[in-house]
C-alpha cells in the first residue's frame, strides 16, 4: 500500500469532500479521485461511494482511514526517535487560539518558546462554537479549545487532548449594583436581571441555560455578543449581568464591574490543547504542549492567589 494514498483517504475522512482534500494535499480533485480508485483496486474493496453530489466513505473506507491515522502516528513516532539523534526539529509550529486563550497563554508561552533556538511559533485567531474546534486540527499543529462540558467532549474526536485549565465562570455585576454587595450569587438571584450574553452555540450560553433551569424562569438576553471585552464594557456601563471567565476578567475589574461566584450551577470551562495523534507525537509539538501545560499551571496558581 502506498502511504500517500493512505494519507489521501485519511484526509478525505477528516475533511469530508474531495475538493477540500485536494486543497489540503495541493493536488487536483481528479488526482485525489484517481489515487482513491487505485487504492481501492489494490485492496479489492470499495472504500468510497457516491452520496448526493459528493462522496462518502464506506464502512471499509472508515476502517482504512482509521488504520491510515495509526500508520501516520507510528511514522511520526519513528521520526521523533530520530529527532533525538539528529536534532531535526520542526521549525515552524502553527497554533489556533480563541481570544481569551490568547490573552491568557500567549504572553508567557512566547517567552518559553524563545528559549528553543530556531523555533518559530505562529499564533492564529479562531473562535468557532464547541463543535468546530476539532475540525481545526486538520489545519493547525495545536488547537486551543474550551467547553463547559469538560474535556471528554473533545476526546471522542480521535484527537490527543491535553487538559490545561478548569477556569471558573463568575457573574460579572456592575459596580454599585444591588447584587455587588453579596459575596456569592445563586440562579434565583441573577435570572431576573438583563443579561449580556453570547450567541447560541458558544459555551457560556450553556451555563446561562443551566441558570434558567435552576431558577425555573427564563433569562432576559438583552444583548448577545461573542467578545468578552465588549461584554465587560456593557456590564461596566450598567446594562446588565454577564458570565465571564475568572482568570481573564480578574485584572479588568477596575473597568467598573465586580465578579461574584455562582453557587448551585456548574459554572466553569475546560480549556484544552488538541492535536492529531501523529502531530502530537512529533518532538517539537510535544515540547510546545509541555510549555502550554507549564503556562497553565502558572496561570492557575496566579488566579488562585488573586481570589
Amino acid at each position: 500500500m502506498d502511504l500517500k494514498r493512505l494519507r489521501i483517504l485519511r484526509e478525505l475522512s477528516d475533511r469530508g469532500t474531495v475538493g477540500a482534500t485536494a486543497e489540503a494535499m495541493e493536488v487536483t480533485p481528479s488526482a485525489v479521485s484517481q489515487q482513491l480508485k487505485t487504492l481501492q483496486d489494490e485492496l479489492g474493496v470499495v472504500l468510497v461511494e457516491k452520496s448526493g453530489r459528493g462522496v462518502r466513505l464506506t464502512e471499509a473506507g472508515r476502517a482504512m482511514a482509521a488504520a491510515a491515522a495509526d500508520v501516520s502516528t507510528a511514522m511520526a513516532r519513528a521520526e521523533a526517535t530520530i529527532d533525538t539523534y539528529r536534532r531535526g526539529w520542526q521549525t515552524h509550529v502553527k497554533a489556533a487560539f480563541f481570544p481569551s486563550a490568547a490573552e491568557m497563554f500567549l504572553p508567557g508561552l512566547l517567552h518559553r518558546v524563545k528559549a528553543v533556538e530556531g523555533l518559530r511559533f505562529e499564533a492564529c485567531f479562531e473562535d468557532p462554537g464547541v463543535a468546530g474546534f476539532a475540525a481545526l486540527a486538520a489545519d493547525y499543529d495545536i488547537v486551543l479549545a474550551h467547553s463547559v462540558d469538560g474535556p471528554d467532549v473533545f476526546a471522542r474526536q480521535g484527537l490527543v487532548v491535553v487538559p490545561l485549565l478548569n477556569e471558573p465562570l463568575d457573574v460579572a455585576v456592575p459596580a454599585g449594583h444591588v447584587l455587588a454587595a453579596k459575596p456569592s450569587l445563586t440562579a434565583g438571584d441573577v435570572v431576573g436581571f438583563p443579561w449580556m450574553g453570547v450567541p447560541e452555540g458558544f459555551p457560556f450560553d450553556t451555563v446561562l441555560r443551566q441558570i434558567e433551569v435552576q431558577a425555573g424562569s427564563p433569562a432576559v438576553r438583552a444583548q448577545l455578543f461573542p467578545d468578552l471585552r465588549v461584554l465587560e464594557a456593557l456590564v461596566s456601563a450598567g446594562h446588565g449581568l454577564s458570565l465571564l471567565p475568572r482568570y481573564t476578567a480578574l485584572g479588568n475589574q477596575e473597568r467598573g464591574f465586580v465578579l461574584r461566584p455562582l453557587l448551585g450551577v456548574t459554572a466553569r470551562r475546560s480549556i484544552v490543547a488538541l492535536a492529531r495523534p501523529d502531530v502530537a507525537a512529533r518532538t517539537t509539538i510535544a515540547q510546545v504542549l509541555s510549555m502550554l501545560e507549564a503556562e497553565a499551571a502558572a496561570i492557575d496558581a496566579a488566579g488562585l492567589s488573586d481570589r
